[in-house]
């Protein structure tokens, strides 16, 4: 049953998250009682009476973050990816499924509806059966802007992604996503109708339907059309993908998370060509089906006027970004141009790493240990490491990558404390990348 009101919760839109966070990792610890749970809130919050704790913890089992079992108050598989692996936006489908507005704020300012007026008047005329005071539209706004899904400039509110842009290694809300720029919401590929883009959506579920999505060496993303099935067909999302840059239509891949609907943004990439091939379909039938190859925006390769070893730990970064997916490409040609007899090309995933390796100097960036031995060429030996995916292949961006020991890299992928060890190199990665910008 939906609701038209959203609660505050405790600690005011600077603070909700971590006020949240801390209750559900109390919870999932203590498995505590309504008294308990009550009790610690009291105490640890800014909650000041049982009657608000009550429809707070209330509003939190709506939400599907808390659940009330025979044993105590647990967290629910989002409550747990909300703190453990602090992913506060997977409560965005439960706010837009239970609670009335969320949805139709996300398109209206977009549209140009903005204040709180005119926000309050798209719902009121969308919920014309309900009294809807500013009140209740500043409690859907500040829990958008709690989890950073809109911004507020003067007395005007803004949604980051309304204009199809996104920041490459940063996670997203598939609903949200969807909610504001529209698109099917349970299609690997989405073709939202009122824009010029196309979501395309991988991840470890598809190969149920026999779904085969791949890295190769070049940076070359192999992604398998649509269709559950029988044989593919060259229309729909297949179609929109071969037809992308005739329609000046931008594609944008997304890798889905272990979280419910949470998606990692991989960049913007381009089709270059298909395959055919023979794939099993959801029933294990052999059938045909296409595999569309897909390059980054601004190429796999690096065209340089001298090594990589002899460019600057500043140079090695900017070339490395002017060809990742999502970076961006020089104001000014180089002087020298790009195919002439004095330029070579280099893999791009070859800058890229030859950055993480140059900036940590023979250290490790996890335990901050020396290597712990030479390769055969007598360099300190280190792993390179995507901060931003599970495994060490995919999209490389010099701001996604670190370099790690041995144990530390298996540390960080089978560790028991791998994800939040991961939240700390991401930490360090995030600051030493100031200094390149």
């Amino acid at each position: 049953m939906t609701r038209m009101t959203a609660e505050r919760f405790f600690g005011g839109n600077d603070h909700r998250i971590e006020t949240l966070h801390s209750t559900l990792r109390f919870v999932s610890r203590q498995t505590p009682t309504e008294h308990e749970l009550t009790n610690w809130l009291l105490e640890n919050t800014s909650a000041g009476s049982e009657s608000t704790i009550s429809k707070n913890i209330s509003f939190l089992e709506s939400v599907d973050l808390l659940e009330h079992t025979p044993e105590g108050y647990e967290s629910t598989n989002k409550g747990e990816a909300f703190w453990k692996h602090d992913e506060p936006l997977v409560m965005y489908e439960g706010l837009a499924t239970v609670v009335d507005g969320f949805r139709e704020i996300a398109r209206a300012i977009p549209n140009g509806h903005r204040t709180v007026t005119e926000i309050q008047e798209q719902l009121q005329e969308a919920y014309p059966d309900h009294v809807l005071p500013k009140d209740v539209v500043t409690r859907h706004l500040g829990w958008l802007e709690s989890l950073d899904l809109v911004t507020k400039q003067d007395e005007s509110y803004f949604i980051p992604i309304e204009n199809g842009e996104f920041e490459v290694g940063k996670t997203y809300s598939r609903w949200f996503i969807h909610d504001v720029l529209k698109g099917g919401r349970y299609k690997g590929i989405a073709t939202p109708s009122d824009h010029p883009l196309i979501f395309i959506f991988t991840g470890d579920a598809g190969s149920t339907y026999g779904y085969q999505d791949e890295f190769l060496e070049d940076d070359t993303f192999l992604y398998t059309g649509e269709g559950t099935e029988g044989e593919m067909t060259m229309d729909g999302g297949n179609e929109a993908i071969r037809t992308h840059k005739a329609n000046d239509e931008n594609l944008h891949l997304f890798e889905n998370t272990d979280q419910p609907w949470i998606s990692t943004y991989l960049g913007e990439y381009e089709y270059v060509g298909h395959r055919r091939t023979e794939l099993p379909d959801e029933n294990g039938d052999l059938r045909d089906a296409f595999r569309f190859e897909l390059a980054p925006i601004g190429g796999t390769d690096v065209e340089l006027e001298t090594t990589p070893t002899a460019l600057s730990d500043h140079e090695l970064f900017e070339k490395a970004k002017q060809s990742s997916p999502g970076g961006t490409q020089p104001d000014e040609p180089d002087e020298t141009p790009a195919n002439s007899s004095t330029s070579r090309t280099y893999p791009r995933s070859d800058i890229v790493r030859e950055f993480a390796l140059r900036v940590a100097d023979g250290v490790c960036q996890g335990c901050e240990e020396a290597a712990p031995f030479q390769n055969s060429s007598g360099e300190p030996f280190l792993e390179v490491h995507h901060l931003t995916r599970r495994s060490d292949g995919g999209p490389d961006d010099p701001e996604n990558v670190i370099a790690l020991c041995p144990n530390c890299h298996r540390r960080v992928h089978e560790g028991r404390d791998g994800d939040e060890f991961n939240r700390r190199l991401k930490d360090k990665a995030t600051v030493r990348n100031e200094t390149f910008r």
